[in-house]
């Protein structure tokens, strides 16, 4: 999709996928928030959550636009939708606004899934050096639900697919050190990654295997093997406890489990390490493919 015709990138976050311009830069994020920035000013803050009970657009709005990190927006006034925005589902409820504070004003609008009870805050900020052209393109590409295409986390400057079942369930975005680990019952999936990566090589030996012990990402188990070369990296598998047996050890061959599984790759050209851990995940199929599909942008 293009933007007015600009360069565009995808941002996903908390079940949601836009398609925006690419000088768009993540701010700040949180549960079931994302705040967009432009030149160090906000132009997109997003809430979502699901409904629990009896949707009312009117206590909803409230209630979202009283959460996230910018607490101070001015009251919203309800408006109709503009003409050159998009339509939506017929199975999704939509109600537009607009609002004005002393230095800043903004529109937006609050959608609700009357299918997956998820109703998502959206609103660009306008500060009055740009006309806000993006927005029709935007909401275009909007998505709350697994489309099945496109990453499902792109924030920053990474971006992976993992599959529907996987919930995010902690995260944590420290300067040169990203950490997202996802569950699902007894499986997990978790992804690293540092920048510099040359900075983080020498003070480790200029070796990955020294990168992942140090950030204790291998057990004792296998903490003392270099693993199997893979492309720009490394890889060990072992298994999950439960599969003490030779028998069990055999069976889970068959069926293809890897028990736990960690890679850790080198990105020289973005300077960055990777690195994405399995635990009791299904099959190596879903690990190779989160792998694949994780990267640095």
């Amino acid at each position: 999709m293009t933007i007015r015709g600009q360069d565009t990138k995808p941002f996903a976050w908390a079940g949601i996928q836009l398609t925006i311009p690419a000088e768009w830069e993540t701010g700040h994020l949180g549960d079931g928030y994302a705040l967009l920035e432009h030149r160090y000013r906000p132009v997109l803050e997003m809430k979502t959550a699901t409904i629990q009970g009896r949707f009312t657009f009117k206590r909803h709005f409230k209630a979202l636009a009283r959460s996230g990190r910018n607490r101070s927006t001015p009251p919203l006034r309800l408006t109709s939708l503009p003409p050159e925005w998009p339509t939506f589902s017929t199975r999704m409820d939509v109600q537009p606004f607009t609002w004005q504070g002393d230095q800043v004003g903004g529109r937006g609008l609050l959608l609700y899934c009357r299918d997956c009870r998820k109703a998502t805050l959206i609103q660009f900020y306008d500060h009055g050096d740009h006309r806000l052209a993006a927005i029709p393109d935007v909401l275009a590409s909007f998505k709350d639900h697994a489309s099945g295409s496109g990453p499902t986390v792109a924030v920053y400057d990474i971006q992976a697919t993992l599959p529907e079942k996987f919930t995010l369930t902690r995260f944590q975005f420290d300067a040169g050190r990203f950490e997202l680990v996802f569950r699902r019952s007894r499986e997990g999936v978790t992804l690293w990654r540092w920048s510099p990566a040359d900075v983080i090589l020498d003070r480790c030996g200029n070796t990955l295997s020294n990168v992942a012990r140090k950030n204790g990402l291998l057990p004792p188990a296998v903490i003392l093997e270099d693993g199997r070369p893979v492309e720009g990296g490394m890889e060990w598998q072992w298994q999950a406890k439960g599969y003490r047996h030779r028998l069990q050890r055999f069976f889970a061959r068959l069926a293809q489990q890897p028990g736990h599984a960690l890679r850790i790759w080198h990105r020289s050209d973005t300077n960055r390490i990777l690195a994405v851990q399995a635990q009791a995940i299904d099959t190596f199929d879903t690990f190779d493919g989160i792998c694949t599909s994780y990267g640095s942008v």
